[in-house]
């Protein structure tokens, strides 16, 4: 039996033959399915462990939070239990001198409750706050902040501030971005620089002006285009913020004058967040080089499957698949989970900044996988920061039919992204951070309707429901191609033993006929 167990630019047989048996057997990818899908679970229900009927607030697996050092536990454990040399590594614990300590700190909302009030009722809505970057006016930021008002008048827009001097809070609903939506394109290249920053800035200044000019505003409210859900991520306020489903925004905008708002909000600044970066470590050849595979395991307030608990079950599906076949990579293989992703890319970024000296030669990075959605059609992006380096991957990438084997769903494109996603490969892929640095990012991109959100005591929104187990097997085989692609070893052929060989037999003949691709 001549099968060698691993998937690679020179194994095409296999993958031709997986190619031809879709159209007899389902399709099942050859990583491990069920671990993947074991692994999303329990991360995506770590929210029902750490919510408001435990007496905690629901972060799911927020930055910080309970719940993301939940998650890092279970990582933890699961690397180990594979044999990887397995290691933490506490963001921002580094000497008091070193800038990447600010990297870990953040404004945690300890505490809040939103009222709705008309004539005859007074109602507790279920939402996600966003804190405030600064107290009362002309007074200085203090560690801990308390907001609470009542009787809020509601309002669409300022007015004056000379015209009406009551308290009242601003009501805007977000923008269905079905409208008006454009088609994707074939293929892209998008060198954003460093205009994110810029952006953001000017966009600081504008809030500030905002909120200067208008000393009777308390709070903002922003209802969802989705019914169930509401969004958790918003920018950066200057008042406490509050996100709410849909349905419940559209009532109170179709007669704001019948009702009035009771909030508070109670914050702190924490300026040493508990959050790690998880790491488990398979030595190559080559000690010199590293290889990183990674994905975030943090989270919104939210189950957050999608965005990213499949993708940190893919590493690992990946990491379990080379300790089982007792592959040698070529070079020193590092799979990580990064804390605090979405609270700007705090745990990569940490991880840059202190592992300076190492030679970081790829980072294969994974986000925003595994689901699908076919109104609007979503694009499955591959983001490399070198041109040269997008094309060799693109031609890998191509050889697992994605279009075909997810049925069409979902649009693929090659991205030349010079200074990275908007994910944790960005930390890595600038020139400032390693010249000889090549990143990939599997991202799939566009206006996802469940993207961030949360609803219906948390079974709505980014959830476990959504895990398409056909794109979640495609985009395995998927990575572990580009993955093997870049790290296959040739002079260890010969050291492979006839059992692994045999179970890897063994293991393709159940994916054929017995697993297959079903949703589970």
């Amino acid at each position: 039996m001549n099968i060698i167990p691993h998937i690679n630019a020179g194994n095409d047989e296999i993958i031709s033959k997986l190619g031809n048996l879709t159209n007899t057997f389902p399709y099942h990818s050859i990583l491990d399915y069920y671990y993947i899908k074991n692994i999303t679970k329990a991360l995506s229900d770590i929210i029902f462990s750490y919510n408001e009927s435990h007496g905690e607030i629901a972060r799911g697996r927020k930055f910080g939070s309970p719940g993301e050092q939940e998650a890092a536990r279970i990582i933890f454990e699961n690397m180990t239990k594979l044999g990887l040399w397995t290691y933490k590594e506490k963001i921002g614990d580094a000497k008091p001198w070193r800038p990447c300590n600010l990297i870990a700190s953040k404004i945690d909302v300890l505490d809040y409750k939103l009222i709705i009030n008309n004539k005859t009722s007074n109602r507790a809505i279920v939402c996600s706050p966003i804190f405030a970057l600064i107290g009362l006016r002309l007074r200085p930021l203090k560690l801990t902040q308390n907001f609470s008002y009542t009787n809020l008048t509601i309002r669409t827009d300022h007015l004056d501030s000379c015209d009406e001097k009551a308290p009242y809070v601003i009501l805007t609903g977000k923008k269905d971005p079905r409208i008006n939506t454009k088609s994707p394109v074939s293929s892209q290249t998008k060198d954003t620089g460093n205009m994110g920053i810029v952006d953001d800035i000017k966009k600081m200044f504008d809030r500030l002006k905002e909120y200067y000019a208008h000393p009777y505003w308390r709070g903002s409210i922003a209802y969802d285009f989705n019914d169930d859900e509401h969004d958790m991520w918003g920018s950066q306020s200057f008042v406490p913020k509050f996100a709410i489903n849909g349905s419940i925004g559209r009532m109170l905008n179709t007669s704001i004058d019948n009702y009035t708002v009771d909030f508070y909000l109670n914050q702190r600044l924490n300026l040493s967040v508990d959050s790690y970066n998880i790491i488990g470590q398979l030595n190559g050849t080559d000690s010199t080089k590293t290889v990183i595979v990674c994905c975030l395991y943090d989270s919104w307030w939210c189950q957050g499957t999608g965005d990213s608990a499949i993708g940190m079950a893919i590493v690992m599906g990946v990491a379990k698949y080379y300790m089982e076949h007792h592959l040698i990579p070529k070079y020193t293989m590092k799979f990580i989970g990064f804390g605090g992703e979405e609270y700007g890319m705090c745990g990569s970024r940490y991880y840059q900044a202190i592992h300076r000296r190492e030679n970081i030669i790829y980072v294969i990075d994974l986000n925003q996988l595994g689901f699908t959605q076919k109104d609007p059609r979503l694009t499955l992006e591959i983001a490399a920061n070198n041109q040269s380096f997008l094309d060799d991957v693109w031609k890998v990438v191509q050889r697992t039919d994605y279009k075909k084997l997810t049925e069409n769903v979902t649009d693929i494109v090659p991205i030349f992204m010079k200074n990275g996603h908007i994910s944790d490969d960005r930390s890595f892929a600038s020139k400032r951070s390693n010249a000889s640095c090549k990143t990939v990012c599997f991202l799939k991109n566009g206006p996802w309707l469940m993207h961030h959100r949360d609803g219906l005591n948390h079974t709505a929104g980014d959830v476990f429901s959504y895990f398409n187990s056909t794109d979640v097997n495609a985009i395995g085989d998927m990575v572990l191609n580009v993955t093997h692609y870049l790290t296959y070893d040739k002079s260890q052929d010969k050291l492979l033993r006839e059992d692994v060989v045999t179970e890897t037999a063994i293991s393709l003949l159940k994916s054929f006929l017995f697993l297959g691709g079903r949703n589970y």
